[in-house]
Formats: structure tokens, C-alpha cells, sequence
């Protein structure tokens, strides 16, 4: 099997797993005491899962989770995981999360997939390949005014961030035509890439951990950059950034924040 059949098969097989454990008692815990840092054990479970296939599909390849963290960019094949990206929702019984799965080689993401089990949604992408959602293909939204955008806004967690988001929040409400936070990152990525909304504001993230959601995104067409307009690396620190359909409506939006 390929490497991208092999991240939608163990997307589908991931989502069978989490659907299973999601109908039994399960534990929700805060990561390092931070009551808005959630993790399950169907987290756990799931990302052992992954892992385990991974290790016995591509034993010489590396594997970076975002439950495990570590630095590996540095690895020829590595494979970024997050077992469920928005834990939080999951717990909740809100049905906006997804299982992400990408393969990257030399640092750059290469094929991958991220599966929402609850909606049977699955986008995935082959570099230099296209994005696909379900199998058919997926490009970003043509809107190129931000008057007439729907917008996206993560502002982050942190205490540091609170005025800042209050602040992009307000700007986003007097110039957006629609403001929302559906509070899962890869498949808010996912849905810029779709052409469902026009950009995503992160006030901190790590695109590591959704690289598969990076990966759909670039080949649909869109753009992901930092605050000062770079083109943002697949860093595992958290940093601040726009992902957008296009490098006008995310420089609309610097000017804006």
C-alpha cells in the first residue's frame, strides 16, 4: 500500500476506533493542570492506534504525535498525528472534530488525511497531486473582498491573548460578512481549502500537528502565512497566523489585526 492510500485507510480505520470508544465511559483530563488543554483517553487510544499501524506499514519511518510532542523535523519520512484534533468538541459531544494523519518527507507534507468519523467527511491531499474531499476534487473559494467573507478566528488560550482577540474579533465583526470560531483547527483549515470560508485566524498554533489540514489547504489553492505575510514553516512551536484562499484576502486581514 501507498503512503496516501495507507493515511486514508488508517483515518477511516482511526474514526471506526474513536466512533466505538466514544459510546463507553471515557475519561477527559486537563494537560499539564490547564483546564483548557483537553485530552481523553479516546485521545490516547486512538493515537496508540495510529502509531502501532504506522510502526507496521513504514517500520524505518519516524513519527511525531502531537499527544507525544518531540522535535523530528529534521527526518527524512516522518508522519505527524493528532489523534483527535479538537479534543475539547469531542468531549463535549459537539460533532466538529477529526483524526489527522500526514506523511512528511524532507520537512514538507507529501500526502495525508483528516477525518471527521461524526460526518464521514474525509479531505485528503497527494503533493503536487491536488486535495480531495471524499475522492473528488476541492479548491478554495474565487472571493476576493473580505466584506464578503466568512472568517474564521481562533484567538488562543492564553491570558496574553485575550485583548488581542477581543480586539480581532471586533474588526472582524465591523468588516467580515461572517464571524465564527468552530474550535477544530485542522478541519477549520479544511473548510478555507474546500471553499466554505474564505480564512482561518490562528492567535497560536503549531502546524505540525495539522499538517495533513496544511497540506490540503496549499494544494487546494490556499495560502497559509505568519503576521508579517511569510509564508509560515511546519513549525512545532505555536505561532500566530492566517490561513486564507489567497495572499489578497490574507493581507486584507494583517492590515485589519
Amino acid at each position: 500500500m501507498d503512503s496516501y492510500e495507507f493515511s486514508i485507510q488508517a483515518a477511516r480505520e482511526a474514526g471506526a476506533l474513536l466512533m466505538r470508544l466514544r459510546e463507553e465511559e471515557f475519561e477527559t483530563l486537563a494537560k499539564g493542570g490547564n483546564p483548557r488543554d483537553v485530552v481523553t483517553s479516546v485521545d490516547v487510544a486512538v493515537n496508540e492506534f495510529i502509531i502501532k499501524e504506522i510502526k507496521k506499514a513504514f517500520p524505518e519511518d519516524a513519527i511525531y504525535s502531537e499527544e507525544s510532542g518531540g522535535n523530528m523535523l529534521g527526518e527524512p519520512r516522518l508522519w505527524a498525528i493528532d489523534p483527535i484534533d479538537g479534543s475539547s468538541n469531542f468531549s463535549r459531544g459537539i460533532p466538529h472534530f477529526s483524526i489527522c494523519i500526514a506523511l512528511l518527507v524532507a520537512g514538507e507534507p507529501e500526502v495525508g488525511a483528516v477525518y471527521n468519523p461524526v460526518t464521514n467527511e474525509l479531505f485528503s491531499f497527494k503533493r503536487y497531486g491536488g486535495a480531495f474531499l471524499n475522492g473528488k476534487p476541492i479548491h478554495v473559494s474565487k472571493e476576493t473582498d473580505l466584506k464578503d467573507s466568512f472568517v474564521l478566528l481562533h484567538a488562543g488560550r492564553k491570558p496574553e491573548l485575550q485583548v488581542w482577540g477581543g480586539h480581532a474579533y471586533t474588526q472582524l465583526l465591523i468588516h467580515a460578512k461572517k464571524t465564527s470560531n468552530l474550535a477544530g483547527s485542522a478541519l477549520d483549515m479544511c473548510f478555507v481549502a474546500a471553499g466554505r470560508v474564505e480564512a482561518n485566524i490562528y492567535g497560536t498554533a503549531s502546524l505540525l500537528d495539522i499538517a495533513a489540514a496544511v497540506g490540503i489547504l496549499r494544494e487546494a489553492g490556499g495560502v497559509i502565512v505568519n503576521e508579517k505575510g511569510e509564508s509560515s514553516g511546519l513549525l512545532g512551536t505555536p505561532q500566530r497566523m492566517i490561513a486564507a484562499n489567497s495572499t489578497l484576502m490574507a493581507d486584507q486581514i494583517r492590515t485589519l489585526l
